[in-house]
């Protein structure tokens, strides 16, 4: 039994590892493509000119100045939309853009001259429902955005997660990370497994797993090298990892299809986050320490 845990121990092991670089690698994406601003941008669409981003009141809501400032800088002249945008905010500049500098008792007939009738039928709705109290219907707005920002979190993770899964198989081909023939390596190689279990009850001790999000472009791309020097370079030799040219002689299409399913099995595991497997490896490892502990 203890040896069966071991195997799978090693094999968690490389999995967390492997989660690991795909994190960081989908860091670095989406801070070189602006996902999570594109994704907020296409939530403030639809709030506010139904998925039209030539729509006149996006066009004045990204004009604000307050939302500038919060926007990012790709050159001296183009503006990358803001990975974040709080409630506080939206509410502040969507109510400048709405009164455009007249007084707050001009409320509703401004709201009445708003061109998107889906947007004033909302916004009606929420002054009703504040009982025409101007800050009751500004908690009414941040409540309102809360609400459709959890819907786009949604959207942004299930449509990531393809992305991940993707990114999880190119990881496993470049590495030849084939979840079937690790498992059966460290199976038949008692101490190459104890070497890679070694590593990971020493990974296991930490108390907690060190994802960078954020920072640089530059940054992000040292952290996904040193995960490969550092963490994935130890791991190389014991677990198999790498591509082998005497290897592929002998390769039958049979073997071929058995290593295929490997990746992909490496690839949605990966997809599980590295969070996931790093508090499996923590159990795994308790499990084996109790296993081990001589009887009274």
């Amino acid at each position: 039994m203890i040896g069966l845990i071991q195997v799978v121990i090693g094999l968690v092991f490389l999995l967390l590892l492997l989660s690991l670089l795909v994190t960081t690698i989908m860091e670095l994406i989406s801070s070189m493509l602006a996902l999570r601003g594109k994704n907020l941008e296409k939530a403030l669409t639809n709030m506010l000119a139904n998925g039209q981003k030539k729509g006149e009141l996006f066009q004045a809501f990204k004009g604000n100045a307050l939302y500038k400032q919060l926007c990012n800088y790709r050159d001296s002249a183009k503006l990358r939309p803001p990975s974040y945008l709080s409630s506080q905010n939206f509410q502040s500049i969507l109510m400048d853009i709405i009164l455009k500098g007249e007084d707050a008792g001009k409320l509703t007939q401004k709201i009445e001259e708003i061109p998107n009738d889906e947007l004033k039928q909302v916004l009606k709705q929420l002054l009703n429902d504040a009982g025409y109290e101007l800050d009751a219907f500004k908690e009414r707005i941040n409540g309102w955005y809360n609400d459709v920002m959890d819907r786009a979190a949604g959207w942004y993770k299930r449509n990531i997660q393809i992305l991940v899964t993707f990114v999880g198989l190119v990881v496993a081909v470049i590495f030849n990370a084939d979840t079937i023939s690790v498992y059966q390596r460290l199976e038949s190689n008692p101490e190459e497994l104890k070497e890679i279990v070694t590593m990971a009850e020493a990974y296991a001790q930490k108390n907690e797993l060190d994802i960078q999000t954020g920072g640089s472009v530059q940054q992000q791309w040292e952290q996904v090298n040193s995960l490969i020097e550092d963490e994935l370079q130890q791991a190389n030799a014991p677990l198999g990892l790498g591509w082998h040219p005497e290897d592929l002689k002998n390769m039958t299409p049979s073997d071929w299809v058995v290593k295929i399913l490997g990746w992909i099995v490496t690839a949605l595991a990966v997809s599980l986050g590295a969070p996931f497997w790093f508090d499996l490896l923590k159990k795994l490892v308790n499990i084996k320490a109790a296993g081990n502990e001589p009887k009274a």
